[in-house]
C-alpha cells in the first residue's frame, strides 16, 4: 500500500553494479518521494534503463566510490531542490526493508534538524562475520576517540537535513570512509545524532556489498585517527 506523504524528502541511492533489487526499490518508493540514483561507473546500464522514467539518474564515467557518489547527489539536491527538508540515503542492494525506509522518513519529518541513522542489530544470528567484525571494530574506535557511542557506524540508511548538505559535501572521503567522516564531523560540531532500530537484512550473505573488509576498514581507521 502506497503511503500518501508529502514529497519533502529526496531519496538518494548510490549504485555500483546493482541487481534487480534497485528496480524494486525505486518502484516501491517513487509514488511517495523524489528519487535520485547515482550510477557510480557501473559496467552495465541494464537496470538503470529500467528505472530512468521513475527517477533522476546521475552518471559517473568510472567508479569513484560511494563517498563521491553521495557527494554528487548532495550537490544536485543543493542546486535543484529548494522545497525539501533533506535527503535520505538508501543502499541499492536491497539490504533495507521498504517499511524501514518509510519509518526513517516519518521520523525525519518530525526531527528535521537531526542526523538520523537506521540502526541494525549485529548480535542476531546470520550476520556475515565481516559485517559484524567491521562495524563493531569501527564503533569501538569512534567511541574511544570521540567519546560518543554509535552502534551502527556503517549503516547506509541515513536522513540528512538540507542545511547540512553543503558542509557534508566538503568532508573528506571518496569511498566508505566518507560515511564515517560524516559521523565524526557531526560529533565534533555537536550535531544531534538519532539512531532508530531497523530490521537487519543480509541477502545472500551480503555478497552484493562492495565493502572491502581489509582495505576499507584500514581507510576508516586512518580517518578516525586523524580526526
Amino acid at each position: 500500500m502506497v503511503r500518501e506523504l508529502k514529497k519533502e524528502i529526496v531519496i538518494l541511492i548510490p549504485a555500483y553494479n546493482p541487481s534487480e533489487e534497485l528496480i524494486k526499490l525505486v518502484r516501491d518508493l517513487k509514488k511517495s518521494y523524489k528519487i535520485i540514483v547515482v550510477n557510480d561507473g557501473s559496467e552495465s546500464r541494464r537496470y538503470f534503463e529500467e528505472i530512468k522514467k521513475d527517477c533522476k539518474i546521475l552518471e559517473h564515467n568510472r567508479n569513484k566510490g560511494k563517498g563521491r557518489a553521495l557527494k554528487t547527489g548532495f550537490r544536485y539536491v543543493i542546486k535543484n531542490y529548494h522545497d525539501v527538508i533533506g535527503v535520505v540515503t538508501v543502499d541499492a542492494d536491497g539490504q533495507h526493508e521498504i517499511q524501514d525506509i518509510y519509518k526513517i522518513c516519518e521520523v525525519f519529518q518530525k526531527q528535521k534538524d537531526m542526523l538520523i541513522l537506521g540502526k541494525r542489530n549485529f548480535n542476531v544470528k546470520g550476520i556475515p562475520l565481516r559485517s559484524r567484525m567491521g562495524n563493531k571494530m569501527i564503533s569501538k574506535i569512534i567511541e574511544k576517540k570521540a567519546k560518543r557511542s554509535i552502534e551502527d557506524t556503517q549503516t547506509g540508511l541515513r536522513a540528512i537535513p538540507i542545511k547540512y548538505l553543503k558542509d557534508f559535501e566538503k568532508i573528506d572521503g571518496e569511498r566508505f570512509e566518507y560515511e564515517t567522516n560524516i559521523l565524526l564531523y557531526c560529533i565534533k560540531k555537536k550535531i544531534d545524532i538519532l539512531e532508530i532500530t531497523i530490521k537487519t537484512v543480509y541477502k545472500n550473505k551480503n555478497k552484493a556489498s562492495h565493502f572491502r573488509i581489509l582495505k576499507d576498514s584500514i581507510n576508516i581507521y586512518k580517518q578516525v585517527r586523524k580526526s
